[in-house]
């Protein structure tokens, strides 16, 4: 094999050590930047590292650990920003105030340790193959996918429409006097008809009810018809979205009207290839639709002539195992979250990683959580880096660990676009030759629980493919009453981004894929359930930072370490400290997310 040849960027023997390094213990010896960044350096531009940008939770709990500002800082948002009243600043003293802090961590680290679970049979590792699936077995799975989801809907739409004993008493009552009265609200329900004498209706009757059956399923005591069933009185179907050719990436919230021919709806039994057209001008509930590519649901509309469902209803949601209280958790946690990129894409020099690994340094969190790439394949400077990847990755990996406390618990998760992944979602973990105590290295996505705390974390941007992809009535609202304030819960896109998430049951709902994400649907399937809400959820998104609390989760997006422009680049920082419970066997008083957790992002 022919020695690759030595670019400008890899041998300068002309520059100096301290130059060719760039004053970053990252910087492999043999680089050196062509030019320095012109905005990172300029001494006329005031630093904006450590500006809090958004605060959620208890801001008392956070001022005990001095992680507010000595000024007043406002969040990004104006939500979940707790101001703290004059009277309740003293109530902390600086005594308490550095006992707690010395606490932090105490019995952990190499002592005690975190308790972390996480079983390796359940995430991707490098025994899975991938890429080996079939066009038959993807529409296999996409159809198992179809009826678990369809199943927890209908169980859910027959939890919400099922009678009462006494309303079960009058609907037979009210049934025997109108006979002709039908109902999809209770469609579950089988009402006994006396027989009548003319023998001959009833035998036409009971025949088109039998031929009837031939075109639908029942699930869960739901009936449900094929989509393209002609119909023109109320019908159920239930199927997966699938976006017409007419269809662009690009969505507006504009109303229904310009999407109502560019949505299809593919039948819950994928073998026969039944497809129909969807109207969505007439959707009634609920009036905050949103639709995407992928997304398994129950529509009740019309269908004249088999070819168009005119949409009247949607349904798509189940209902949610919500997330446990970590119960466990005896002592208070704090975690640092950063994701990359941690680089400019003008040099190597991980100046913004650099400065946070100096901070976890002097102030040890127990947790640090850091999602790929750190070595992005789409930046050329690799290219010109006279090492292997697993070398300089290797010199990475490295120096994180040799500049964090030994008493923190690294966490890495992977990325399919790192130059040493394997290029394929769901994503295996890392691999490095040292071995480190305290280092963690997790696939992408994961469902992993520290010392009781459920986390999920997935590196690949979906909150912003699926805002991307939707189609929405996302400008309305509802009103549940004429005095009620109206509840904007269709304008709110991450709110919907999220909740199709955990609806679905999924790390990545969205199918078809942009073509940046090289998805397997059976690994996908295997390894990207999200069968429960858990009590974290970290998706790193190019989207504004921001920390909400949805379904009882509490859900974040750091920002980027490096945000590819002065001033821009963030990272998120934690505490979590042991709930209160006043009776653990009761789950009405299960404490709210904001009262043990606190969070801020920060700017390096």
């Amino acid at each position: 094999m022919a020695k690759k040849s030595a670019s400008r960027l890899s041998h300068n023997v002309n520059i100096t050590d301290g130059v060719r390094t760039g004053g970053s213990p990252f910087t492999t010896v043999t680089y050196s930047p062509i030019s320095a960044s012109s905005k990172k350096n300029d001494p006329n531009i005031p630093s904006k590292a450590g500006q809090v940008v958004y605060t959620y939770g208890s801001a008392k709990l956070l001022k005990q650990f001095n992680w507010l500002p000595s000024t007043t800082t406002t969040s990004t948002t104006g939500e979940s920003n707790d101001s703290i009243p004059n009277d309740e600043q003293d109530d902390v003293s600086l005594g308490d105030r550095n006992k707690r802090r010395n606490n932090v961590g105490g019995g952990r680290g190499t002592a005690g340790g975190i308790n972390f679970v996480m079983k390796a049979s359940q995430f991707a590792n490098d025994g899975c193959k991938y890429m080996f699936d079939t066009s038959y077995d993807r529409v296999m799975i996409l159809g198992d996918r179809i009826y678990e989801c369809g199943n927890a809907i209908c169980k859910r739409l027959l939890q919400e429409t099922k009678p009462s004993k006494k309303q079960h008493q009058e609907l037979i009552e009210s049934t025997n006097n109108q006979p002709d009265a039908t109902s999809l609200v209770v469609s579950n329900v089988v009402v006994k008809e006396e027989p009548t004498d003319d023998d001959n209706k009833v035998d036409e009757t009971a025949e088109n009810e039998m031929e009837e059956e031939k075109f639908c399923s029942w699930f869960d005591g739901i009936k449900v018809h094929h989509c393209d069933y002609p119909s023109s009185e109320p019908i159920r179907v239930l199927g997966r979205i699938v976006a017409e050719s007419a269809l662009s990436n690009s969505t507006s919230a504009n109303g229904a009207g310009q999407h109502a021919n560019k949505l299809a709806i593919v039948d819950f039994d994928e073998h026969t290839l039944r497809y129909a057209q969807l109207d969505l001008s007439k959707v009634q509930i609920p009036s905050w639709w949103s639709l995407f590519p992928g997304q398994t649901v129950l529509l009740e509309g019309i269908n004249p002539r088999g070819l168009l469902f005119s949409v009247r209803q949607i349904h798509c949601e189940r209902t949610l195992m919500f997330p446990r209280t970590p119960t466990s958790l005896d002592k208070t946690l704090t975690l640092v979250i950063a994701s990359a990129p941690f680089t400019d894409r003008d040099d190597l020099l991980y100046e913004k990683l650099s400065s946070l690994l100096d901070y976890c340094s002097n102030n040890p969190p127990d947790v640090l959580i850091l999602t790929g790439p750190f070595a992005d394949a789409n930046c050329q400077l690799y290219a010109d880096v006279a090492e292997t990847f697993d070398e300089y990755f290797e010199k990475i990996i490295g120096t994180i660990m040799n500049t964090v406390s030994g008493q923190t618990e690294v966490y890495v998760v992977a990325n399919h676009n790192d130059l040493v992944s394997c290029f394929v979602y769901p994503t295996p973990p890392y691999k490095v030759a040292s071995f480190y105590k305290n280092l963690h290295f997790l696939p992408d996505p994961c469902l992993f629980s520290i010392e009781g705390l459920e986390i999920g974390v997935t590196t690949v941007d979906i909150i912003k493919q699926l805002i991307d992809s939707e189609c929405t009535a996302a400008n309305a609202t509802i009103r549940p009453s004429a005095a009620a304030a109206p509840i904007g819960v269709g304008g709110d896109k991450i709110k919907r981004a999220y909740g199709h998430l955990f609806h679905q049951a999924s790390f990545y709902p969205l199918n078809p894929p942009p073509e940046d994400v090289p998805l397997d649907v059976d690994m996908l399937n295997e390894f990207g359930r999200l069968d429960r809400v858990p009590n974290v959820m970290i998706c790193p998104s190019a989207l504004n930072r921001y920390v909400r609390e949805i379904n009882g989760c509490v859900c974040i997006n750091p920002g980027f370490v490096d945000g590819l422009s002065a001033g821009e680049g963030s990272y998120a920082r934690m505490i979590i400290q042991p709930p209160e419970m006043d009776d653990p066997q009761q789950n009405e008083s299960q404490p709210t997310p904001a009262s043990y957790i606190a969070c801020q992002i920060v700017k390096t």
